[in-house]
């Protein structure tokens, strides 16, 4: 297994996405992408602050849990972090959306909070992406979705990470991984404004190529690109 990782903050003047990654026993590995959700304060802090919550739940209960539980209770965990961040700063509104893969045992396990995606790949082919817990998926699936609709609610998430109770119910998906899988979890700013064909084909030799593009770039843009 290989990954690569790059984050961009775009044509904003902050970057509010973060990326994780831990190395686990039994040759597995955990890895996060979290996006701070933009109108609290924050965002940044609050992305940071849940992506290193889960990486150290799972580090540290990797062997006392199985894979469905111990995602489950990271979320929960993260989210109790940000709530103590949140009643640490007197209670100010701050937030993300996540995704995070549990890449072990053969299998990929994952889930996610938000429009912040994962796409796996198999034989140059993509096999599966998750559903983005967003108001302009919901207009979509009851085909109402105008472009006045896509502008005006395009930002605004269903599900995400609020340091509040109860937290958003997360799925959490199992696959079985073949070498040569790719999978790639990308915040809201990639998928939305670039190719895919940049995450899959990306190693440090295209970084370049990607920082010519940051200027035209709306949002933070932020993947990790995993080969198994």
């Amino acid at each position: 297994m290989k990954y690569f990782e790059y984050t961009n903050k775009g044509n904003r003047e902050e970057n509010q996405d973060y990326i994780a990654h831990g190395s686990l026993p039994e040759n597995s590995d955990i890895f996060v992408v979290a996006d701070g959700m933009g109108g609290y304060s924050d965002g940044a802090v609050a992305a940071k602050i849940v992506s290193d919550a889960i990486i150290d739940f799972v580090e540290l209960n990797f062997k006392q849990l199985n894979t469905f539980e111990i995602l489950r209770e990271a979320i929960s965990f993260a989210n109790d972090t940000l709530m103590l961040k949140r009643i640490a700063s007197t209670n100010q509104k701050m937030g993300c959306v996540i995704t995070v893969l549990l890449l072990t045992g053969g299998y990929a396990y994952f889930t996610w909070l938000g429009d912040s995606r994962i796409y796996m790949y198999r034989n140059g082919q993509e096999v599966y992406r998750t559903e983005d817990h967003s108001v302009v998926n919901e207009l979509a699936k009851i085909k109402t979705l105008s472009a006045d609709s896509y502008e005006k609610y395009s930002s605004i998430v269903t599900k995400s990470i609020m340091g509040e109770s109860p937290v958003d119910e997360a799925l959490i998906r199992k696959i079985a991984v073949e070498n040569g899988d790719i999978f790639v979890l990308c915040t809201d700013g990639f998928h939305k404004e670039l190719d895919m064909m940049y995450a899959i084909n990306y190693d440090e030799s295209k970084k370049d190529a990607l920082e010519h593009k940051a200027s035209t770039i709306s949002d933070n843009f932020s993947f990790i690109k995993i080969e198994i």
